[in-house]
C-alpha cells in the first residue's frame, strides 16, 4: 500500500495544490539512455543531464523511478495534493525509432496504471515517439482514447528538427483531432543554435557556452 495523506496535511492549506511538470522515469527508459550516454563521445547537454539521471547512486535516479512510496511522502511533506506526471526529458526522443515507440508505450501504460491506482494524487501527459510521426500519432490516439491520459508532452526538437517540419505535421494534426492538450517542454538547443550563442559577444559577456 502506498502512504496515505496525513490528517495534518489537510489542515495546512484550504487550496488544492497541483504540481505540474513532475518528472518520472521507468527502468526501460533509464537503460536506453544509459547506453546512449556510454556510446556518445561528443559533449551533449541533454546527455550530460542523463549521465546524472541514470546513475543509481546519484541524487535523482531513485526519485525518478519511485512513483509511489518516496514520491507520495514528499508530496505530503510539502502539502502537494496532486502531481501532473510526464516521462522525464527528453522522453524517448533521443532513441532509435523502434526503441522509442516501445519505451513510450510501456511508459504510458505505467503512467495510466499509477493514475488508476491513485486518481486523487496523479494525472499525466503521454510520451510519443516523435521521430516516427505515424507511430507517434497512433500512440497519441491510444494514450488519449484508451489510457485516458490528460494530454501529450513533446520535448522541443527531435534530432535537431522541430514540429514545424512538414514531415511532423501529422502529429499536431492528430493531437488537434483528439482535442487533446499538447505541452512542448523545453530542452537544450540544437548544436547549430548553441554554436550561435557561443559565438555571440553578448553570450560570452553573460558567460554562456554552446
Amino acid at each position: 500500500m502506498s502512504p496515505k495523506r496525513s490528517a495534518s496535511k489537510s489542515k495546512r492549506s484550504k487550496y488544492f495544490k497541483i504540481a505540474t511538470e513532475e518528472a518520472f522515469a521507468i527502468p526501460e527508459q533509464m537503460e536506453a539512455q544509459r547506453q546512449l550516454v556510454a556510446s556518445t563521445q561528443e559533449y551533449d547537454p541533454d546527455l550530460f543531464l542523463w549521465r546524472i539521471q541514470t546513475d543509481p547512486s546519484g541524487p535523482v535516479h531513485n526519485k525518478l523511478i519511485d512513483l509511489y512510496e518516496m514520491r507520495m511522502k514528499e508530496m505530503d511533506k510539502y502539502g502537494v495534493d496532486m502531481h501532473l506526471l510526464a516521462l522525464t526529458s527528453t522522453g524517448v526522443q533521443m532513441m532509435a525509432p523502434d526503441r522509442a515507440a516501445a519505451v513510450a508505450e510501456v511508459g504510458n501504460d505505467r503512467l495510466a496504471e499509477a493514475i488508476k491506482r491513485h486518481p486523487d494524487r496523479f494525472c499525466g501527459l503521454a510520451t510519443i515517439p516523435v521521430q516516427d510521426p505515424a507511430r507517434a500519432a497512433k500512440e497519441a490516439e491510444r494514450a488519449i482514447t484508451k489510457l485516458k491520459l490528460n494530454g501529450i508532452m513533446i520535448n522541443s526538437h527531435t534530432n535537431g528538427e522541430y514540429l514545424s517540419e512538414r514531415k511532423y505535421w501529422p502529429i499536431p494534426e492528430a493531437i488537434e483531432g483528439l482535442d487533446a492538450t499538447l505541452y512542448i517542454h523545453p530542452r537544450s538547443p540544437i548544436p547549430l543554435m548553441a554554436k550561435a550563442f557561443h559565438r555571440s559577444p553578448r553570450a560570452r559577456h553573460l558567460g554562456l557556452r554552446g
